[in-house]
Formats: C-alpha cells, structure tokens, sequence
C-alpha cells in the first residue's frame, strides 16, 4: 500500500480544496460515495438547456444534483456556458453583442437568485450549501468553447458584465476565470493570461484565477504553473488565488497517449500530483484543485483521446486505485496522519 503523507501539522489546505469534474451528472449512490472524501463538485450549468426558449426555464435536473450534493455536504462550483438556440446557433458563440449580452446577464441574475445565499432554492430545505463562487464560462482559449476566433479582449468583456451582474445580486459572491487548459486549437494558457491582463480594468472583474494543468509529468504540470502563475504576477493579479479546476491521466484510452498511464500509474501521478500541488499551494497561491474525472465515459471523446478513462471509477462503478488513494489524500490532509 502506498503511503500518503499529509503537509504539515496547521498547514492543512482550506475546506473545498480536493474535487472532482464529473463527465456526466452524479447519481444519488455517486454523491453518497463522495462524502467524507470528494469537497467540491465542479458542475456545468449550460445556458442552453436551462433556458432553452426566452424567459422559460428548465432546472429540473440541475435543482436535483445541487441539492443532493448539499445533503452529503458537497460543495458546487458551477460553471455558467453555452449560449442557447434562441440567441445564436452555436453553443460556442459567446453572447457578446448587445442583446446577446443583456440576455446572459438575465439568466445569471436568475441562477444567483435561485442558487445563491438568498436563493429561492434553498427555501425549507434543511441541508443548505448556497453557491457563492461562480466560474464564466470553460476554456475561452480553445475555439472548441469559444468561436469562431480566441479574443482575450472579448472574454473580459464577458467577464465583467458577468461580475457585475452576479456581485449585484451577491455582494460576497466570487467570481472564477474560466479554467485556461494547454490545447492544440487554441492560445497557449499563459499567453491568453497575459493578455487578458493587459485588458483595463479586467483584474477587477474576478477574485479567483483558473487553471487545466493537463500534463503527463510533473515537470510539466510544475512548468504549466509556473508559467501562468508568472503571467499573472506580470499582469499585476499576482495576488489572487488559483484554483486547478481539471487535471487529471487516464487509466486507459482511445489510443496510445502519454495521458494513458495504466491504473497504477494513475493512481501513482494522483499521489504524485497532488503532494506537488499541496506542498506549493502557498507559493502558487493555490486555492483548490480538482480532479477531471468521476466515472470513466461511456463513449469516446473526439477531441480527447484520454477523457473517457481518466475516471476514479470503471466504468460499472468499481473503484479503480486511484480513488482509493484520493481517499487517503484527503484523509492525511485533514488529520495530519500517513
């Protein structure tokens, strides 16, 4: 058995450090396995399904898992994405243009009314995890989510609006970048941070940065850092925080990949990862960090060859090492143990 050893003694990370980004909603039974060991859940919260025609609303299932979560005392971080059919045909089109924009604003004026400290949601239920930090959008420097170009300058414009909009409703609510990750089709992550910090005023517009670290070493997960970290003193944002909202290796893949790693070698770079992680969290300012992903995928992923096995689970639900070594993590983490 590997042993995990936490940092330490008055060192241990803030609550909500240790996550996972699900690939497909959780079941009741998933969240019950969560407790105790998973803190966060990093849930999508897609414009285009919620609000699928103007002004009617669809929250069936999304009222389902955050309420769930919050009875096993898991909490959310949603990230809000995805524009709707009735504003612009593509889903990756931000709603940048003036209605479009307005449009947006509405719809998060309703998710912090509804989801927030005051939100209508929690009414009479006992169990109550309010959301207080909103993520914007996913990964504005891949034009898989953001087309048909990558705009730095477009995104803070998002972002502010965004801000704006969500600290009206929620003073003390916390906005999140859109988590930056290391793709082919797109801006490298510190480039795009680099010159979203050159945008006016930007820096006002969020409290936590965002990082997708995907690497297969952790010389490489280290230089990632490392990089958009120096971006950020760079840009004058030295000071805030930093969430790793994915990361992750998978046990098996499509095809041969550096991110394919076996199953003990993904439960060894979790171990590996994460002491990485905790051991810098103060020297990177590191404020959580989240595992991509719950369950391994059904299907494959076109545009991720290691996606659909990179869970801490099979597929049938079995838990495969590297879930029992996030368990010791977090455990170690939180009692000071081995």
């Amino acid at each position: 058995m590997a042993i995990v050893t936490a940092p330490a003694a008055g060192a241990a990370p803030p609550p909500g450090f240790f996550g996972v980004v699900p690939q497909a909603a959780p079941s009741e039974a998933d969240l019950a396995r969560m407790a105790g060991a998973v803190e966060t859940l990093r849930l999508p919260i897609y414009w285009f399904e919620c609000e699928p025609r103007r002004g009617e609303y669809a929250f069936t299932s999304l009222d389902q898992e955050i309420g769930a979560a919050a009875e096993h005392g898991v909490r959310v971080l949603p990230f809000v994405y995805g524009t709707p059919s009735w504003v612009d045909p593509v889903q990756a089109h931000p709603p940048l243009g003036g209605a479009a924009l307005a449009r947006w604003k509405g719809f998060l004026h309703v998710l912090v009314h509804r989801y927030g400290p005051r939100g209508t949601f929690w009414r009479g239920r006992p169990a109550k995890l309010p959301i207080r930090r909103w993520q914007i959008w996913n990964e504005p420097n891949f034009r898989l989510f953001w087309a048909p170009r990558v705009e730095p300058a477009g995104y803070a414009k998002l972002l502010r609006a965004s801000a704006a909009t969500i600290r009206a409703a929620d003073p003390r609510a916390k906005i999140v970048l859109a988590g930056i990750a290391p793709v082919g089709a797109g801006m490298k992550t510190w480039v795009f941070m680099r010159r979203l910090l050159r945008v006016p005023g930007v820096r006002r517009g969020f409290d936590l940065a965002a990082l997708h670290p995907y690497s297969a070493t952790l010389p490489e997960l280290n230089y990632q850092l490392q990089k958009v970290r120096a971006a950020m003193v760079a840009g004058g944002a030295g000071a805030k925080p930093l969430i790793v909202t994915e990361f992750g290796v998978a046990s098996y893949g499509d095809y041969p990949s550096a991110f394919v790693e076996g199953e003990s070698g993904q439960a060894r770079f979790l171990r590996e990862a994460y002491a990485r992680l905790l051991r810098m969290r103060h020297r990177w300012r590191i404020a959580a960090a989240y595992w991509f992903t719950w369950r391994d995928g059904a299907s494959s992923d076109p545009h991720c060859g290691f996606c659909q096995g990179a869970g801490l689970l099979r597929l049938d639900g079995t838990a495969k090492p590297a879930w029992f070594t996030f368990q010791r993590i977090v455990a170690a983490a939180r009692t000071g143990g081995e």
